[in-house]
């Protein structure tokens, strides 16, 4: 484990254990351990008051095109994996997406293999939905949105039947801290230490996926519905750190290029370490 727990040591408080941001630690059989999940963050060496926590042997496997390769090989994607990091300004030598785009499109672009990282912000969106994964919102007029939002959002035959519809689950998801100026979207391979991962997946892929997250930890990956891709995936596993899969939503499943049978899965990239770790851990290691 990148960090490890002197038995003889530890006083058993379990103060690491709250304060993991990973939530890697764990009591078992009146013991506390470190599980594979552990991302070398060190957080839980200052929350330790006796000194019973310190580095083990190995380091967090970080290298995004390890993980990438391991991912693949070990889930049997047929679709590459979209990757984001988010920005306060755009990063240097990083093209910027002039638009307009959806940010939806940007990542069924990584899925299907097309295009390299591109810096994504709200000057270049055509659809509201740019707040939901941290951005500010595209200006517009009144009339504008109010002439987009009835053609494709609101009323028979649209996503909902009414705005008051629209807006009343939006408290159902974490609200974000601040708003970054954007994102780069771009293949995990292709991008170093970014914030989340991105990728389409099989039922079966899914049940791989959630099987290997809780086997030392008990954790629960939970699932969407109802709402709209970005939100859905984007905020869960950006502010809480937790993954979250969902079923998407009629544009984002249109723009995303997914097919009748995949479902979205969004992981903080620093669980993805300990993901790949566990999936050779479990019962679908060996079928």
């Amino acid at each position: 484990m990148p960090f490890v727990i002197n038995q003889e040591d530890c006083a058993g408080c379990g103060s690491c254990i709250g304060n993991c941001p990973n939530r890697a630690i764990v009591r078992s059989d009146e013991k506390v351990f470190i599980t594979a999940m552990c991302s070398d963050c060190g957080a839980c060496l200052s929350c330790c008051s006796v000194g019973a926590i310190s580095k083990g042997s190995d380091r967090t496997e970080l290298d995004s095109r390890k993980l990438d390769a391991a991912l693949k090989q070990k889930l049997g994607l047929d679709k590459n994996i979209a990757a984001m990091k988010f920005y306060d300004k755009a990063p240097a030598g990083v093209p910027v997406e002039k638009g307009p785009h959806f940010w939806c499109g940007m990542c069924g672009d990584v899925f299907n293999g097309e295009g390299d990282p591109l810096f994504f912000s709200h000057d270049a969106s055509t659809c509201g939905g740019c707040v939901n994964i941290g951005l500010r919102a595209p200006r517009a007029t009144r009339e504008e949105f109010e002439t987009a939002t009835n053609a494709s959002v609101v009323g028979e035959g649209n996503l909902y039947v009414s705005k008051e519809v629209m807006t009343k689950n939006r408290n159902a998801f974490p609200q974000f801290k601040k708003r970054f100026a954007g994102l780069v979207v771009g293949s995990l391979e292709q991008m170093k230490s970014p914030d989340l991962v991105i990728f389409p997946i099989s039922a079966h892929q899914l049940c791989m996926i959630s099987t290997a997250y809780a086997f030392e930890t008990g954790e629960l990956i939970t699932g969407v519905a109802g709402k709209s891709t970005c939100l859905m995936t984007i905020p869960t596993a950006l502010m809480d750190n937790r993954p979250v899969f969902c079923a998407g939503d009629h544009g984002g499943r249109m723009f995303m290029q997914l097919s009748h049978d995949e479902l979205l899965i969004c992981f903080p990239f620093q669980l993805i370490p300990g993901l790949v770790k566990n999936l050779d851990r479990t019962v679908y290691a060996n079928l």
